[in-house]
């Protein structure tokens, strides 16, 4: 399963606990800020191609996570069951969890 760019924030704040300081560093320039792979390889001091590489290891870690975990679809899941009930519905579930 691949995952849109854009999903990749989500994923990384899902996952980030499970990655090493750098490579949250980088993702987070990345994905979070929109900076360039030119300019993150210009702020950590390394070469493009290192940062590329980077990336491609994180993306395939963060899918490998959802893969295995699949909390990212599961919330998916959640959300559109939510918003298949009507309102009493959800004071009724509520009312549930909270006790």
């Amino acid at each position: 399963m691949k995952i849109d760019e854009m999903g990749y924030c989500e994923l990384l704040d899902l996952y980030k606990g499970l990655l090493t300081p750098n490579k949250i560093e980088i993702a987070e320039m990345y994905f979070s800020c929109d900076l360039s792979l030119s300019e993150i390889a210009e702020i950590k001091n390394c070469t493009r191609q290192s940062v590329l590489d980077a990336i491609k290891t994180v993306k395939s870690e963060l899918d490998g996570f959802e893969s295995a975990v699949g909390f990212k679809a599961y919330k998916g899941k959640v959300k559109d069951f939510e918003s298949s009930l009507t309102d009493a519905q959800k004071q009724t579930l509520k009312g549930i969890l909270e006790n």
